[in-house]
């Protein structure tokens, strides 16, 4: 699951604003931001509108390891 592709954003005053595509394992090491969110690890990176905070990307990355 760590190599699966992710793009993240943040919203800056109320538009989305790529960050980069990155793996989900670069992801989690960001720094926390507010308003950050990231592409869900089965669409496309960069192309889905699914989007989950750093806690949901924890949670799923954790539901898949065990």
């Amino acid at each position: 699951m760590d190599r699966k592709m992710v793009e993240a954003t943040v919203k800056v005053d109320g538009t989305r604003i790529p960050v980069g595509l990155m793996n989900v394992g670069q992801a989690l090491e960001l720094p926390r931001e507010s308003g950050m969110r990231f592409s869900h690890p089965d669409g496309m990176a960069g192309e889905t509108e699914h989007l989950l905070t750093r806690n949901e990307l924890a949670s799923l990355v954790e539901q898949r390891a065990s």
